[in-house]
């Protein structure tokens, strides 16, 4: 029955990868052709073109040189081994004035050496008399060449040698120097390759005559046009990698390799052409080979190009990365210090950028960069900012995942996934980041259960050199704990020495009554549980250089640093830098009789033969490091559970600033609570985040995981999201009312909570063992979980006459989950003929009797222990209980005229015919309202909530009441609807004479049509003129600036308006 209730308040060609677009020249391909740039080529920029035609490819036989002309006179054409056609070209009067600026042959804009046009064929072995000169890549052999800007004359002799001066042309294909044809086919010396043809020209026409019609590109040699710079995103987080883009296609300089460019950012602005190759190897720095092109830029073609300025202000700093692995440069001479790297993506595509292939950039933002503040770069006389800020961050479990049978619950041994939103931690556009415990720059939402002990108090962090080394010889380190809710202890090493240490201590902030009060003492009465140790030291290993702790111990020390010491973990027992280990039974005896305060030892090299020797060495990152102390079990019969899980999230894609991972937990019960085994199934730092529940955790003690987000204020504040877990009573059926001798008996038990793994069969075991109180019974270590009873009497062995008789154990029955993550268990046994009687002294016949079995169930749906019958299930309407759920937890309150229902659903177990579910909702006002809902057959209902305009935004809590007594509590939410930024941004920019009434106006409007500022038609009717007392700009400036709040600044506005002091 449902009950309506209203709240009324392609062709791949096997050429080299060009940008150049030529689909109107099947042939002819000219490195400049490039619509980005309008075909626009400038300055000393060389420029490559290639003919591949597959009449000509053959480089086994002579095939005739292809007519290609530059402005109508002949460009020389070389083959290559590819088969293709080759040629390069520059303006002349720029390659030398280029040529003029080197300080190191082969080192910068060096173009080799020049020769006139009237050089003999002899001497290269082709005439070159079309062109206004050449310039060839090696002197060797050869007079009367020229370098830099002067007058070419012509060359004589023959060029020899290996030394390559050009460095402008640097990744060309090799000549053709198949025996049978001539060199290049034209018959073009090796060392002169490769040539580079120079002209005098303004604009240029290339023009291939094959056999059919003529092929052309032409280009304009002019200005660049659509030069840009961007960046990788709008509002840069502190710790974030900075990623500029710059497209210019004139720092292309040469058509064949990836181009690099490193500018001088400081007080002496400067620029440098191959400091470092595309690979990050110095070209020309460390010597005169380094030559700042500032000077010359406009000499050779640039015109407000090739200069980058970068005002870093208080938030950005240089760095260095694998293509510029320096943060200087220098001639010899004089060193410039503040760099910055761009080199391009691919040969010949003139876009420009600071990543290297790992995605680390040459300029980032502080860890400290206040908020709100900018950087700026300039180029090409354009600027763009660097703006800081941060983003409020949105984490969420997914609560209203439907599961199982529609239930809306998390459920043990299930995965469900967590998503954190936080433009925050997407620290590095260019790649997925990963919120790892051992990066300091990373923020870890986290789960606490109980009062685990972690370093959040821990201080005064020192490094020893030698494992031997007393502990008054240390050197201090800093240190924080930055995010409380994770608790992490961040060390910072720049204040110690470098070198190697092999032991650190600190404090650990707590007293040893603390530490008493977590730990279980197995040696008191009614005490039994186990305490573990959970570590992470990723970071020591990543940063400072230890690998092996197979021989780190750890101490605790009382009192003072070093006095009454307990070694909670020998030599051995840590197996890597991240783990989850037991703690001895004897240690906790000891630390039971200690007393003051706990400080920490963690000795690297306990033996002292230096295997584990860690460095510091000015590591530019700090080390967060983890140790936490859990205790699972049961203390004067009270569950112990205390424990911290923190989940390394990882983003979803590229630049998403989504990051996701899962959340797994199982119920402990009386066959595991004690189980090391089992305990040692959780993750505690994790992506895949699995943890321990001893019962039930609902209303306000959900699992909540918190998160320390930096909101849009720059202040540090904590979002969570709450998840209740219920627990499940456990139901029992078999498969038959009655059974004959032979005949098998299927048990099934539905309990959710026995699930333990989410993507494996459970299976609950027969104690076999005959000296055990608990024989043929499904359970562990003295625990019963399910027993079957004939005429009341348990089915079980015993001996007579010398003779064994079986009991469960014998008939091979076992619990067996029906599927992965199902929650439904089965057994089969033959009913047996003969049991043994109570004493287990005879047998008796099994005929006429009942079967039963019971179930113990650690904790039922009301969280207690509690045992089930199969007989009293039989006696009552078999129904599977459900918890109750609601279709929505969250609502956003709808707008005028617009409703939103909420369904209330579930289903009741042992429920009384008759009697309606009492259901009382308390409004977040604290009034509250009651109804009754009817229960179908089964004991299933169903109701609607109704959420209108009208509706109070806040909290609304649900408790439902069967037969007078209570059977659960839930609760939704209802907010308001989500305000645009542009809203605000009307408020802020009216409140300070930005923009006019009319215009704040139309926000006025946007919120009275929401249902956000509540007016009556008759009040809209009235509205009019639009004239608003400057006074109120005071409130919407406070607004804008998150000083009032919504409903302050909806309400100053309603009520001005019902008054007319506002009239729209």
């Amino acid at each position: 029955m449902d009950l309506k209730y209203y709240f009324l308040p392609l062709l791949l060609l096997l050429i080299p990868i060009l940008n150049a677009e030529a689909s109107h020249n099947p042939n002819l391909f000219v490195s400049a052709e490039n619509p980005q740039f309008e075909n626009h080529f400038a300055g000393s920029m060389v420029v490559e073109v290639i003919v591949n035609d597959p009449n000509l490819k053959d480089t086994g036989q002579g095939k005739g040189e292809p007519d290609v002309t530059f402005n109508g006179k002949s460009l020389r054409m070389v083959q290559a081994v590819d088969g293709n056609w080759y040629a390069y070209f520059a303006n002349v009067a720029k390659a030398k004035t280029a040529d003029s600026t080197v300080g190191l042959a082969g080192k910068g804009l060096d173009f080799g050496v020049f020769c006139s046009s009237d050089t003999a064929s002899s001497v290269f072995g082709i005439s070159l008399s079309e062109t206004d000169g050449f310039a060839v890549p090696k002197s060797a052999g050869l007079s009367g060449f020229t370098n830099g800007d002067v007058s070419f004359t012509s060359c004589t002799g023959s060029p020899t040698g290996t030394t390559t001066l050009n460095n402008v042309v640097r990744n060309v294909k090799p000549l053709n120097t198949n025996s049978n044809i001539p060199t290049g086919q034209i018959g073009l010396k090796t060392n002169a390759w490769p040539l580079i043809q120079l002209f005098s020209f303004d604009k240029v026409t290339i023009q291939y005559n094959p056999g059919g019609p003529s092929q052309s590109v032409t280009l304009d040699y002019d200005e660049i046009p659509n030069i840009s710079l961007k960046l990788d995103r709008k509002l840069y987080p502190n710790n974030s990698e900075v990623f500029l883009t710059i497209n210019d296609v004139q720092l292309n300089q040469d058509p064949t390799d990836e181009d690099s460019w490193t500018f001088d950012v400081g007080a002496n602005p400067s620029a440098f052409y191959q400091a470092f190759d595309e690979s990050g190897s110095s070209s020309s720095n460390g010597g005169p080979g380094l030559t700042n092109l500032v000077p010359h830029l406009s000499n050779i073609g640039f015109k407000n190009n090739g200069k980058l300025a970068v005002n870093l202000g208080s938030v950005l700093q240089l760095k260095s990365n694998d293509e510029q692995p320096n943060n200087t440069v220098t001639n010899g001479i004089q060193t410039y210090t503040s760099i910055l790297t761009i080199v391009e993506n691919n040969p010949n595509s003139g876009i420009f950028d600071n990543a290297d292939d790992d995605d680390e950039s040459t300029l980032g933002v502080f860890a400290n960069a206040p908020r709100g503040q900018s950087g700026s770069i300039t180029y090409n006389k354009k600027s763009i900012s660097v703006l800081t800020g941060s983003s409020t961050a949105n984490i969420a479990l997914n609560p209203s995942l439907i599961v199982g049978d529609g239930t809306q619950y998390l459920k043990s041994g299930t995965k469900y996934p967590v998503i954190l939103v936080d433009p925050d931690q997407n620290i590095n556009s260019e790649t997925r980041d990963h919120l790892d415990a051992f990066s300091d720059t990373a923020t870890l939402p986290t789960l606490k259960i109980g009062k685990p002990i972690t370093l959040g108090k821990a201080s005064d962090v020192k490094f020893f050199t030698l494992s031997t080394d007393g502990l008054n010889l240390g050197d201090p380190a800093n240190s924080s704990v930055p995010d409380s809710n994770s608790a992490r202890l961040v060390i910072d090493t720049s204040i110690v020495p470098n070198g190697t240490f092999e032991k650190i201590s600190l404090n650990l902030g707590i007293t040893a009554a603390d530490l008493q009060s977590l730990l279980i003492d197995d040696s008191l009465p009614d005490s039994e549980g186990t305490n573990w140790l959970n570590y992470d030291f990723r970071s020591i290993a990543n940063d400072l250089g230890i690998s092996d702790f197979s021989d780190t111990t750890i101490e605790l020390s009382f009192g003072s640093l070093g006095s009454s010491s307990v070694k909670i973990v020998d030599s051995g027992d840590l197996k890597s830098s991240k783990g989850f280990i037991e703690l001895d039974d004897s240690d906790i005896l000891s630390i039971s009789s200690k007393s003051g305060n706990v400080f920490l030892v963690i000795n690297f090299d306990a033996s002292n033969n230096s295997a584990s020797v860690g460095t510091i060495s000015s590591e530019k990152k700090s080390q967060p490091i983890i140790l936490d102390f859990f205790s699972f079990g049961l203390d004067d019969s009270d569950d112990v559970n205390n424990a911290i899980y923190r989940f390394e999230l990882e983003e979803t894609s590229d630049d998403s600033s989504t990051f996701d991972g899962t959340l797994e937990y199982s119920i402990a019960n009386q066959l595991n609570i004690l189980d090391s085994t089992f305990i040692q199934t959780i993750r505690p730092i994790d992506d895949e985040v699995k943890f321990i529940l001893t019962n039930r955790l609902v209303d306000e003690k959900g699992i909540s995981i918190s998160y320390s987000d930096i909101i849009e204020t720059g202040n540090v504040t904590p979002t969570s999201t709450k998840s209740p877990i219920y627990t499940n009573s456990g139901v029992l059926t078999s498969n038959s009312q009655s059974y004959m001798f032979g005949q098998p008996v299927t048990i099934t038990l539905n309990d959710p909570d026995l699930n333990l793994k989410n993507d494996l069969i459970d299976i609950y075991f027969v104690v076999d063992d005959p000296n055990s109180p608990i024989a043929d019974t499904v359970g562990k270590n003295g625990n019963i979980l399910l027993e079957v009873l004939i005429k009341d009497i348990r089915y079980k062995r015993c001996t007579v006459d010398n003779v064994e008789y079986g009991g469960l154990a014998a008939s091979g029955f076992t619990l067996v989950e029906t599927g992965p993550s199902t929650g439904m268990f089965s057994g089969v046994f033959k009913m047996p003929s003969k049991i043994c009687n109570k004493s287990g002294t005879g047998l008796i016949s099994s005929a006429g009797g009942s079967l039963d079995v019971k179930y113990y169930d650690s904790r039922d749906s009301s969280g207690n222990a509690n045992i089930f019958s199969l007989l009293k299930n039989k006696s009552q309407v078999s129904t599977y209980p459900s918890t109750p759920s609601l279709s929505l937890y969250t609502v956003v309150k709808p707008s005028s005229g617009q409703t939103q229902d909420i369904i209330l659903s579930g289903t009741l177990g042992n429920y009384q015919r008759g009697l309606p579910l009492e259901v009382i909702i308390t409004l977040p006002d604290g009034k509250s309202q009651n109804f009754a809902a009817t229960l179908a057959n089964g004991g299933a209902y169903r109701s609607i909530i109704t959420i209108n305009e009208n509706s109070l935004i806040g909290d609304y809590e649900i408790k439902l009441i069967h037969n007078n007594s209570p059977v659960n509590t839930l609760s939704f939410y209802v907010s308001n609807p989500e305000i645009p930024d542009w809203i605000k941004n009307n408020a802020k920019w009216w409140s300070s004479g930005t923009i006019s009434d009319s215009d704040f106006i139309s926000g006025l409007e946007y919120l009275i049509e929401e249902g956000l500022i509540k007016i009556s038609p008759s009040e809209r009717s009235m509205i009019s003129e639009q004239l608003i007392p400057d006074w109120i700009k005071n409130n919407a400036k406070w607004w804008s600036n998150n000083q009032i709040s919504d409903d302050e600044f909806f309400k100053t506005i309603q009520y001005l308006i019902k008054r007319g002091i506002i009239q729209v």
